[in-house]
């Protein structure tokens, strides 16, 4: 037994064998370029699913390779996993494996380039990304089918010969760093962190695993060097496994084997080595302590951790799953449903660390406690050990396992399809298992082979007080300053480290923690009533066919009924792919108190929480049995969807209904809903800035929508009677829509009638009082909203640039030209933005560009979104320096290439597996919005391929161009600053009386310290500045030969801002700073490369510049609005509700199509 966190394994009742991959079921063969490889001719266990076969090989430098071929799909995907994670980091350098992943995209030997990889994904619909775990790093990538060959050269080259050049790891270092950055704050992440680096110093799972600037960077040694020997020691062929997935009829499978077998028998074999420690994670010395940490939230978290030693060979009869099952369970007389009635918790997640690779596990119980819960902290444990002795006492039911591997068996052998690249990351990442069978490499441990009952008690036997360790994590778990707390030195998390109480590490002691009759309400599992008796043969025969291949996702549905009080569409299906079969269903109801008002919204959460909690039994027994429920409030509706089995849909639903009438009928305790909606609010508030940023943009584009700070100040306002009242309102006068995918019309009649008859309507809505969000009709300008975010630990700002195709300046709110040029051009931008923002400039980390659609009939918007370190002021001219300098690329196209860029985006945009739960996805929110334009994508995608090069281009200087479009385009910038790290936020009236390129300027200076100079200093510095640049690629000062006239260098202008810093400082300071320090900042002012020496540019040349934002030229167009405009004309937004008032609203969304109902008169 492993009772002190020893590496002894769980005794196996079988005996133990290493996987034969040398075995005469690998058949050798050879391809025409004489690589040797071996295809596995035996058996393999893989999902029922007619449209996709399975191939394995094995490479003759011994990796891997799964081929996978999905008929259906129209994008093909490839991923190879490294079993190399941040555990194997040479000592004293954390973070040099997630360096290498991140650099293995910055050129290879036969394709120099920098992105060049991700160019060429672009060009035809794809993309790339990896990550690093702790015993993994993955790397994978999506693309349109005909991109798949020369897609598999780039990504074979990244695993044979990178570049590591020293330009790039520099800048890469500086995106690790922002990475890092993006974390710090981030509670979750903070947790997992201080959780994994103060268990067992000797073992590497303790590693600090993403690494930073600092730990990188060292004068001591060469990080090329380093990184180079890293890359040939760890980076070998036998180390890696290999998926790709194939898209389409293959019309030559051999030739695409051979290719494949081709390209990466290139990659050197390596001495495979294993390390795995011989202390466990959670050592004796860890054991039996209690780990306190401070959060930045209003949290409340209550960890458990168990040691369990390496049973990876276990997987085919897996015992962690028995038990983890179990305590997931959510049934009467489970533990998660002790504990909510206790008003303890709000939720639980079970999970294992590391998920994966070969190492002894720590297994994680983790409780998201109430304010209540965690100040009785110890019940909460004593619970805990006290449903395990039930467990324990009712030794082990084998139906119990039956049922789990029945779950098992329709989630994976049955279930749909899949996006190419979600098999191939999900197959390689779970290959990393060295003890899986050839025949189990594609279902591994998705599927439960054997019942093992020796092995799940010798488990179960792990889990006493003996074998564990109790994390706490609050806000105020520290209640005053203590000698004993500690700072950890990567994320600055204060913790303490102590001794559990012996109450809580003996048996006798965690006992006495409950009293017999709360002992007595933890109960075993009944029988799952979701569960059908279908017959699921794990072995059943694979016909392979077309069936499905023809068939359209995006289908429109049929309205069958549409009166006064409800509306029914359906989607036939012939058949889903599977042995069982799949629907769903989708409801909506309408009320007249939907969204009013921000309490309005808090009392439309609290529902959505006790229904949820009401139902989290049957939910938990649904999910079990393969059917999914989410309850959501949207914009104006509560909506209600379950998906999955065809059998259980109609039941589960009915269950959600009778509890949505019980709250109408009888008032129910919600102080633990108002806990929770509280904590989100402040969690929300307390986000990344990029995500409070684009929240802050959602909030502008419709109304009503209520911003996070807007509905978090009327919690004091609702309790138990309000939101009786609001169900009962929404139940008296409503209409209810209803989607049903996969049934008959007479089926989805009989849905509609049971559904209404459970929620007794009284009276349908009149016509006049039916609710519509709608969207804003944005009048022509800028408009720029700013706001401070509140994570003290937050040094990142964040910026949401938003670019709208209104009415005014391409000729119609709901134009299908706009909405597609906005698309394709989001897809010509993406690769050029990132590469120039964050990998040149070093903006940040966080550097999108994307296209955003509006569902309520507005205008759609090109979404240009950074978070970095530098201020929101300077990221806004760098991405209006971008769009300026992006026009001539976009010129530069030739007619092949954008004929390449379009069809890869109409293959992109139209690649769907056809499943039940995307057609659902995407036929909903056109009945949920009320527009019914079921066929808008395929509009979008027609009117695109027709686009030239010319019309584009119109587009560009219409809507998108800074200089060409002026003050007429429509942009709403939103600027979340950072709360620490970065120059406060300028006032409005120093935005109304200087340029913006001015004010970057001098933030830049006062972020390197040069905080002496004043605004008015260098406003009178640039406007002085009377000389023309030279351009960048000339270093020295030189006369224009034509006109005579002296030109300087960014240089000498440098050197001339470098002696302004001097004159002030020694003016000012009076002894205050010595002579060296400010020869060392002069220094620093002149050899600058960054954001410095890029502000001072964009400050001399924003005269030659028209527009809002970049320009330093006064605007003189008229006052619209009562709004104060900054020196250049931006309309700066006080508040979204000031904002609102002062535009119009588009009329409210209306039906695209004529709605004939198939049967009127119901």
């Amino acid at each position: 037994m492993c009772l002190e966190g020893e590496q002894s394994a769980v005794q196996d009742t079988k005996a133990v064998q290493v996987p034969e991959w040398n075995s005469e079921e690998f058949v050798e063969q050879q391809t025409l370029a004489g690589h040797v490889f071996y295809k596995y001719s035996g058996e393999l266990v893989v999902p029922f699913n007619q449209a996709t076969t399975y191939q394995l090989f094995r490479l003759d430098n011994q990796m891997k390779l799964v081929l996978v071929n999905d008929m259906q799909a129209e994008q093909s995907a490839a991923s190879l996993v490294v079993n190399v994670g941040s555990s194997s980091d040479p000592q004293g350098i954390p973070g040099i494996a997630h360096a290498l992943e991140h650099l293995l995209f910055m050129g290879t030997e036969k394709y120099p380039e920098e992105h060049d990889f991700e160019a060429f994904l672009t060009k035809y619909g794809g993309y790339t990304n990896a990550s690093t775990n702790q015993l993994v790093t993955e790397y994978y990538f999506m693309i349109n089918n005909e991109g798949l060959d020369g897609a598999l050269d780039r990504f074979s080259q990244m695993f044979i010969a990178p570049l590591l050049r020293k330009d790039s790891i520099e800048r890469e270092i500086q995106a690790i760093e922002s990475e890092y950055r993006l974390d710090v704050h981030n509670d979750r992440q903070r947790a997992g962190h201080i959780c994994q680096t103060t268990r067992c110093p000797q073992n590497k799972l303790s590693n600090f695993m993403g690494g930073n600037q600092k730990t990188l960077n060292s004068q001591e040694r060469d990080l090329q060097e380093q990184l180079q020997e890293f890359f040939k020691q760890e980076y070998g062929a036998d180390n890696m496994q290999l998926v790709v997935v194939a898209g389409g009829s293959l019309s030559n499978e051999k030739a695409l084997v051979d290719r494949i077998v081709d390209l990466f028998s290139m990659v050197p074999k390596r001495p495979y080595k294993t390390d795995i420690a011989k202390q466990h994670p959670l050592c004796k010395q860890t054991l039996g302590t209690l780990l306190r940490y401070q959060t930045i939230g209003s949290e409340y978290s209550i960890a458990m951790e168990f040691a369990l030693p390496e049973d990876n060979h276990m997987y085919s009869r897996d015992p962690k799953q028995y038990i983890q099952s179990l305590l997931e369970h959510e049934g009467p007389g489970s533990l998660q449903a002790f504990l909510r009635e206790r008003s303890w918790m709000t939720s639980m997640q079970v999970s294992l660390a590391p998920a994966y690779g070969i190492s002894p596990r720590v297994f994680e119980i983790i409780i998201s406690a109430t304010p209540q819960g965690f100040a009785n902290y110890q019940e909460v444990v004593g619970s805990v050990f006290a449903f395990i002795r039930v467990v324990r006492e009712h030794k082990m039911q084998e139906w119990y396992f039956r049922e789990l591997q029945q779950s098992k068996q329709i989630a994976w052998l049955h279930g749909e399809s899949m996006y190419p690249v979600t098999v191939a990351k999900a197959l390689a990442i779970r290959m990393s298992n060295s003890w899986l069978k050839p025949e189990h490499v594609v279902s591994s441990s998705q599927l439960l082979y054997e019942y093992d009952p020796e092995a799940i008690a010798d488990t179960m036997a792990l889990f006493t007080p003996q074998n564990y360790r109790l994390c706490l994590g609050a806000q105020d778990i520290f209640s005053q300053e203590s000698t004993l707390c500690k700072t950890e030195k990567y994320m600055e998390v204060r913790y303490s480290q102590d001794v559990l109480p012996e109450a809580l590490t003996s048996d006798s002691g965690v006992e006495s923690l409950l009293n017999s009759q709360d002992r007595q309400m933890l109960q075993f599992p009944q029988p799952n009533p979701y569960l059908t008796d279908c017959t699921l043969n794990a072995t059943a025969e694979k016909t392979v066919s077309n069936a499905n291949s023809n068939i359209d996702v995006f289908q429109a549905p049929q309205l069958l009924v549409r009166n006064e009080q409800c509306e029914l569409w359906i989607r036939r299906l012939d058949s889903t792919g599977g042995a069982v079969e799949r629907g769903s269903i989708s409801l909506y109801i309408e009320s007249t108190n939907a969204l009013v008002t921000p309490r309005a919204l808090i009392l439309g959460d609290l529902l959505v929480r006790a229904i949820e909690k009401r139902c989290a039994a049957k939910l938990n027994l649904a999910q079990q049995a393969g059917i999914r429920a989410r309850i959501w409030y949207s914009e104006h509706h509560l909506c209600i969807r379950v998906l999955g089995v065809q059998t259980g849909l109609q039941l589960l639903l009915q269950d959600i209904l009778k509890q949505l009438r019980q709250l109408a009928d009888n008032q129910v305790k919600i102080d633990v809903y108002l806990d929770e909606v509280e904590r989100l609010s402040e969690r929300m508030q307390l986000d990344a800035s990029r995500v409070q940023a684009l929240w802050q943009q959602h909030s502008l584009r419709a109304h009503p929508r209520w911003p996070v700070a807007d509905w978090s100040r009327e919690l004091h306002s609702v309790d138990a009677a309000a939101l009786q009242a609001f169900v009962q309102e929404m139940l008296r006068l409503s209409y209810v829509g209803m989607l049903v995918v996969g049934q008959t019309d007479n089926e989805a009649l009989r849905i509609l009638e049971d559904a209404r008859g459970v929620l007794k309507v009284k009276e349908p809505i009149p016509r006049v009082l039916r609710q519509h969000v709608r969207a804003v009709d944005i009048l022509p300008g800028t408009y720029l909203s700013r706001f401070v975010v509140k994570n003290p630990k937050n040094a990142d700002s964040a910026v949401s640039f938003a670019i709208y195709a209104t009415s005014r300046n391409v000729g119609g709110r709901d134009d299908v030209g706009s909405q597609a040029a906005l698309s394709l051009l989001a897809h010509i931008m993406e690769t050029a933005f990132f590469d120039q923002l964050r990998t040149k400039e070093q903006l940040g980390y966080s550097v999108r560009c994307t296209y955003l659609a509006s569902h309520l009939g507005g205008a759609g918007s090109l979404l240009l979104n950074v978070q970095g370190s530098c201020t929101p002021d300077y990221m806004c001219l760098r991405i209006e320096q971008f769009l300026i300098q992006f026009r001539s690329t976009l010129q530069g196209l030739t007619l092949s290439q954008l004929s390449a860029l379009k069809q890869a985006r109409a293959t992109a945009s139209l690649q769907m597996p056809f499943k039940v739960a995307s057609i659902t996805n995407f036929l909903w929110p056109q009945i949920d919005f009320g527009r019914y334009d079921f066929s808008h994508k395929h509009h979008i995608i027609s009117r695109m391929l027709e686009m030239t090069l010319e019309e584009l281009l119109r587009f560009w200087d219409t809507s998108v161009d800074p200089l060409r479009s002026g003050r007429r385009a429509t942009r709403v910038v939103v600027q979340a600053w950072a709360y620490r790290g970065v120059p406060a936020m300028a006032s409005e009236e120093v935005m109304m009386e200087n340029p913006l390129p001015v004010i970057a300027l001098h933030a830049c200076l006062e972020q390197m310290g040069a905080s002496e100079i004043l605004l008015s200093d260098i406003s009178r510095f640039v406007a002085t500045s009377g000389l023309p640049l030279v351009p960048e690629d000339e270093d020295e000062d030189e006369d224009d030969e034509d006109s005579g006239e002296l030109r300087l260098s960014i240089g000498e202008y440098q050197r001339r801002l470098a002696a302004l810093y001097k004159a002030v400082v020694l003016e000012q300071a009076a002894g205050k700073k010595s002579l060296a320090e400010i020869d060392h900042m002069c220094t620093l002012i002149i050899k600058d490369r960054s954001f410095l020496r890029t502000a001072l540019q964009m400050a001399l040349e924003a005269d030659q510049v028209v527009s809002s934002l970049l320009s330093s030229q006064p605007a003189h167009t008229p006052q619209h609005f009562s709004l104060p405009r900054t020196y250049a004309g931006a309309w700066i937004i006080p508040d979204h509700l000031c904002f609102k008032r002062m535009q119009p609203l588009c009329a409210p969304p209306s039906p695209t199509i004529r709605l004939l109902p198939k049967y009127p008169y119901l």
